[in-house]
């Protein structure tokens, strides 16, 4: 299933959100914040929700210039506009829930998605043990080591108990913390010789799930990458570079948005007028030549084309669900 170019915005916003202490969000950062297209995206693939809480004020969506007051109708003009509130210019302006309610994501879905998703759900139930900020997800074995694996948000925030958790939940080096915080700021804690990996770097949305990568190469570090040789994407969005026979090669902003464009058709083919579109360039003055001038390799390694203007990533470097 093709998510298109907003998948991976998407997906770090998400973090951010989580990384938020309160993770509720008023409409008007939906409908007015520069983001729309983007929680619209975690609303579709069901990471964002509405909550039932009526936001205390929103802007009037047809002014757009006073503050009003939801408030619910009784009865309402209809199942869509449930809710209307007064505006001093505009009169009486009815409402939909989204424009009413408070939207909020909750980590302990995306711990849910991740358990699922690592292959643990019929194993182990989820378990909340630093209350939101850490999860356990449950026990797998990884390269005949048995490994013990969390979800975490916030980390940096809690860490004197998160490290308390991981001390009593997993064995000394047995623990991997996949999280959204600041691996930086982390290392800054009493957990910065832990194990942790981003949750951007192994993890794709998908509708009402998350699809992991191949976990493994995160928990011997990356600086195995160099005695291997891997060639993969497997560090476009955590490093922005790929990996062509065991060496790291960082690719520009633009060769990224590009990979990144047809990494999300999932091996569909996109037309050259859709990626020149995303990438803000006309499809007169678009040429691969141009994009990739430094980055031949990357383009020939991973990259296929037909001569009818469409691209997509060669299927030995997708990411597949289930992998």
């Amino acid at each position: 299933m093709s998510l298109g170019p907003n998948n991976a915005p998407a997906m770090a916003e998400m973090c951010w959100l989580l990384e938020q202490k309160d993770t509720r969000l008023l409409p008007d950062a939906i409908w007015l914040g520069g983001k729309r297209h983007l929680y619209q995206h975690l609303r579709s693939v069901e990471a964002l929700s509405v909550t039932q809480e009526v936001a205390p004020s929103v802007l009037c969506p047809d002014c757009t210039s006073r503050s009003i007051q939801p408030e619910l109708l009784m009865p309402p003009i209809s199942t869509r506009l449930p809710y209307r509130a007064h505006c001093s210019d505009c009169g009486w302006v009815p409402l939909n829930a989204e424009q009413s309610r408070l939207w909020h994501i909750r980590p302990a879905k995306i711990a849910d998605w991740l358990n699922a998703a690592l292959g643990l759900k019929d194993r182990h139930k989820v378990e909340m043990v630093v209350d939101d900020v850490l999860w356990y997800l449950g026990d797998r074995e990884i390269r005949r080591q048995r490994r013990s694996l969390f979800f975490g948000c916030r980390i940096a925030s809690a860490s004197t108990k998160v490290k308390a958790a991981l001390d009593r939940l997993a064995r000394p080096g047995a623990e991997v913390l996949i999280t959204t915080s600041d691996p930086e700021r982390i290392k800054t804690t009493e957990l910065a010789d832990r194990l942790f990996v981003s949750l951007r770097a192994i993890a794709q949305l998908r509708k009402s799930h998350l699809v992991v990568e191949n976990i493994e190469p995160y928990l011997t570090g990356l600086a195995t990458v160099e005695q291997s040789d891997e060639t993969s994407l497997r560090l476009l969005h955590s490093q922005r570079a790929v990996l062509i026979n065991g060496t790291k090669f960082s690719v520009s902003p633009q060769v990224h948005d590009f990979l990144t464009i047809l990494e999300e058709a999932d091996g569909d083919e996109v037309h050259k007028r859709h990626i020149a579109s995303k990438l803000a360039i006309t499809t007169a003055t678009f040429r691969t030549a141009d994009i990739f001038k430094r980055h031949k390799q990357v383009q020939a390694i991973f990259v296929g084309n037909d001569s009818n203007g469409n691209y997509w990533i060669k299927p030995e470097f997708l990411i597949l669900e289930g992998g």
